[in-house]
């Protein structure tokens, strides 16, 4: 069996001038990279102080959780004969 490996980096982006020192003095804006990836601005959900304009931990969750079924999907449909077109 092969073995798969994926390594991604988060970096925070969201230090105002004061760091941590409290909680509504930073912003939650992070940058997720991969190897010859575009970058995806990431931050929290607007309900914990994040930016909605960003993707969050949560929708990624939910988009990878929707990527997977598709794919899985579209593999019984051309296992099985049947094609998809859209």
């Amino acid at each position: 069996m092969a073995e798969h490996s994926y390594v991604t980096t988060v970096r925070w982006t969201g230090d105002q001038g004061t760091g941590t020192a409290n909680y509504r003095g930073y912003a939650r804006s992070h940058d997720v990279l991969a190897d010859g990836r575009p970058v995806l601005a990431g931050s929290s959900d607007p309900a914990f102080r994040g930016d909605p304009a960003r993707w969050n931990p949560e929708l990624l969750f939910v988009a990878a959780l929707s990527e997977c079924h598709l794919l899985q999907y579209l593999h019984l449909c051309a296992t099985a004969g049947i094609v998809v077109v859209g």
